[in-house]
């Protein structure tokens, strides 16, 4: 999976609530034409049926659904919320959307996902970040 485009990255100060969270995050890949709407109701449906899933580290979530038909396009996208939103209980201030195609990519980008979160500082410094260039630098640097 290719790295996340500085196109695909938001930062905000606040938003009402994790479904506008997701929408919002989804929202450049949709855009690009990566995922349909589809998608983004599938992201959101998951979460109502299988819980808070997504909470992958403090602050952090990973908005997802199976791979299927609604993902056009491999893609990933970055939406840091400053002030935090409720995800079900949780602080989520980081959400990176996956769309993927297939689940071989799928668990790729999990895994490799899951090595950039055992680190908590490099969560922190996502969050904290400036701007997207800085972001930029913190995921080439170290994922």
């Amino acid at each position: 999976m290719a790295k996340i485009k500085r196109e695909h990255m938001q930062i905000i100060d606040t938003i009402d609530n994790y479904e506008a969270a997701i929408e919002k995050a989804a929202a450049p890949l949709y855009n690009d034409g990566y995922i349909t709407h589809d998608y983004i109701k599938q992201m959101k449906d998951s979460i109502e049926e299988h819980g808070t899933y997504i909470v992958l580290a403090d602050y952090f979530a990973l908005p997802h659904a199976r791979p299927s038909e609604a993902v056009k396009a491999n893609g990933l996208s970055l939406l840091v919320v400053r002030e935090g939103v409720d995800l079900k209980g949780n602080d989520i201030r980081l959400f990176i959307v996956l769309a993927a195609k297939d689940s071989t990519t799928h668990m790729e980008t999990l895994q490799s996902l899951a090595e950039f979160l055992m680190d908590k500082q490099n969560i922190h410094d996502v969050i904290n970040a400036e701007s997207k260039t800085h972001i930029e630098q913190i995921l080439d640097e170290r994922w």
